[in-house]
């Protein structure tokens, strides 16, 4: 695995401090503009005030907290975000997951793996594409008792797919990919996923195996598709996701309209 300098060690009272008021801020429990009192945090955490301090220096340097002469310090707008910082991807995808995370990860996915699973195909060596099978016996053994280890295994397998591409810049995307990628499996794995999942990596993995190119970025493509309708069929469970597809369905309809207008 990638060793994330971006992300903050959960280690120590000033690491827990930091991890915890990452969280809600990443949840929302304090809304956008809202000033920290430093002596509310001393209290809440029972820390000194040099812990508080640092804590908020380096949420300060992952955007999420500012601070002002007079103001104070506060929470800055979403938009602001070091939103690929590796400790935000975590904090976004912990335990409830963010749903805007869920269903852009799937966006950005099926941008970016169908190119890789061809890259990987032209570049790939033996010991590589040994990794990737080890990644997918472990999918096909899965007993539909604990998914945490299908879950484990769809990580090895992309993160295999990644490296095997050849392109440094790609593989650091698996910093991105894992918490989203975990959090994504979880919901959808929540109930014992069909033969299909297991055939949909099976598929990419033969093309690679073969070295076929075309193959591969048509399998992969195919995968990232029915990630993102697996992902949206979990969301449509709540109705807290099913409002919020529809939200998100109205506004980019809305952005299209304004495109096509000004076109």
């Amino acid at each position: 695995m990638i060793e994330d300098v971006s992300t903050y060690s959960r280690r120590g009272i000033h690491g827990h401090v930091v991890n915890e008021l990452g969280l809600q801020i990443t949840r929302g429990v304090f809304a956008p503009g809202e000033v920290i009192d430093p002596n509310e945090l001393l209290q809440t955490f029972g820390v000194s005030r040099t812990v508080i301090r640092e804590a908020l220096k380096v949420l300060s340097t992952k955007g999420l907290v500012d601070a002002r002469p007079k103001r104070g310090t506060f929470i800055t707008e979403r938009s602001r975000w070091q939103l690929l910082d590796g400790d935000v991807m975590r904090w976004r995808s912990e335990g409830s997951p963010d749903l805007l995370l869920l269903v852009e990860l799937g966006e950005v996915r099926q941008a970016i793996e169908p190119m890789a699973a061809r890259m990987a195909a032209l570049r790939r060596d033996d010991v590589q594409l040994s990794a990737m099978g080890a990644a997918l016996q472990d999918m096909d053994d899965w007993d539909g008792v604990r998914h945490e280890t299908i879950v484990a295994a769809d990580l090895a397998f992309h993160s295999g797919l990644l490296k095997a591409a050849g392109n440094e810049l790609l593989e650091q995307f698996e910093v991105i990919l894992e918490p989203a990628l975990q959090a994504r499996d979880f919901l959808t794995h929540s109930h014992n996923p069909d033969r299909s999942f297991f055939q949909r990596h099976k598929a990419v993995f033969d093309a690679i195996e073969n070295r076929d190119p075309d193959r591969a970025q048509t399998a992969m493509q195919d995968m990232m598709t029915a990630a993102v309708s697996d992902a949206e069929l979990a969301l449509q469970q709540t109705v807290a996701g099913t409002e919020f597809l529809r939200n998100r369905q109205s506004a980019l309809g809305q952005v299209a309209a304004s495109s096509n207008v000004i076109g």
